[in-house]
């Protein structure tokens, strides 16, 4: 079977194989290495999952591709299911690690199942990328990395450029009373608005495992807030906002990075539209030369545009293949390990301009964007 390179992985390509190359006396010996993948693909944020999961395949692809990790030289992704659910991911987890042909591994959307594998790992002296977990502090070198940018700074940013727009009196919260990343997230935020003077009006909280907000939306609009900030996971979001636009509410409102996959768009339609949020990455705003391309590159493989969770999962594919092509000859876990805790950048960084300090991604990119009525992340103005 030939395989054709379009004219996008080509440009990513041409970018990634200097940047990946080594010197033949350095050269890794020929081979596959395996990197084993936790996926969420299925389970209650499936639709994020299937990004993640997207965005390492083709990171995997490419590389492939083009022989950037050297003559004969491949990388393979050898993928358990974890659903969202911790038995499940920990046993999957366990798999991979027991496989000593996997050189590295990759998980995780929640902070609890990345918490939970992380001691798993640095017993095993594995090292593992979380792609997705947003909790402070998950990194621990020389064997666990985070990709994701962590929201608390991004929604920070969000809540002082809001204080700066639209100078609110009054703020009710929704939030997740069973989530503690969610409710760091909202205090910190709070503590923005209220130091600018925005009064704390209300705190409605619901369980990361509701699906009805009706009564929530009511008690909300009830409050009369001059703004509503909401705080929790992807499907409670875009529910409690189509929820609060259904009972009349036509009064602003903001969130977070969570309602930024295209899937949660089209579930709940122009009901998100004009609701701002932050993120360090968008399809429709990237101006990197490395970002572009991951757009096409992606769009041509998967029919749609990535979102910032695909950018994560691929993202997190390169920073391991990064340290694979540091090394020369046949790398141990250990090595591999240690090769990257020596970096604090990554290579074909589609952000433009991302960093790592003790193995956490790290990004001075705000982007405050909305959903447009016909589905377009654009820049949020007032």
């Amino acid at each position: 079977m030939t395989l054709r390179l379009t004219k996008p992985l080509l440009r990513l390509t041409a970018a990634l194989v200097p940047l990946l190359g080594a010197t033949a006396a350095s050269a890794l010996d020929a081979g596959t290495y395996k990197i084993g993948f936790i996926a969420d693909r299925t389970g209650v944020v499936a639709f994020a999952g299937v990004s993640y999961a997207r965005g390492a395949e083709l990171a995997v692809e490419q590389i492939n591709a083009t022989g950037a990790m050297g003559k004969d030289t491949k990388l393979e992704i050898v993928e358990r299911e974890g659903g969202s659910d911790a038995a499940k991911s920990i046993q999957g987890y366990n798999q991979l690690v027991a496989d000593r042909n996997v050189i590295a591994t990759s998980c995780c959307i929640f902070s609890g199942i990345a918490g939970a594998l992380k001691p798993i790992a640095i017993a095993n002296k594995v090292p593992l990328v979380f792609y997705g977990a947003t909790m402070p502090g998950l990194p621990t070198l020389p064997y666990a990395y985070n990709v994701t940018g962590l929201p608390g700074p991004q929604e920070v940013a969000l809540s002082k450029h809001l204080v700066e727009v639209l100078k609110p009196k009054t703020v009710a919260y929704f939030v997740l009373s069973d989530n503690d990343a969610f409710q760091a997230r909202f205090k910190a935020s709070q503590a923005v608005f209220e130091a600018a003077g925005g009064k704390t009006v209300g705190v409605v909280t619901a369980l990361g495992a509701d699906t009805d907000f009706t009564a929530q939306a009511t008690q909300v609009i009830a409050l009369k807030p001059d703004l509503i900030m909401v705080y929790v996971t992807q499907i409670p979001a875009s529910s409690f906002i189509a929820a609060v636009r259904q009972r009349g509410w036509t009064g602003r409102m903001a969130t977070n990075e969570a309602v930024s996959p295209i899937a949660v768009f089209k579930k709940i339609g122009p009901a998100l539209a004009g609701v701002p949020f932050s993120v360090n990455f968008s399809a429709d705003l990237t101006e990197s030369e490395a970002g572009k391309a991951f757009v096409k590159s992606y769009k041509q493989k998967f029919g749609s545009d990535p979102d910032v969770y695909a950018g994560q999962g691929f993202t997190a594919i390169q920073l391991i293949a990064q340290g694979l092509k540091s090394l020369p000859g046949k790398p141990t876990r250990e090595q591999l390990a240690e090769a990257m805790a020596k970096f604090d950048t990554i290579q074909n960084d589609i952000y433009g301009g991302v960093t790592l300090i003790n193995g956490q991604v790290e990004s001075k990119k705000n982007l405050f964007v909305n959903w447009s009525p016909d589905g377009k992340i654009v820049p949020w103005k007032p």
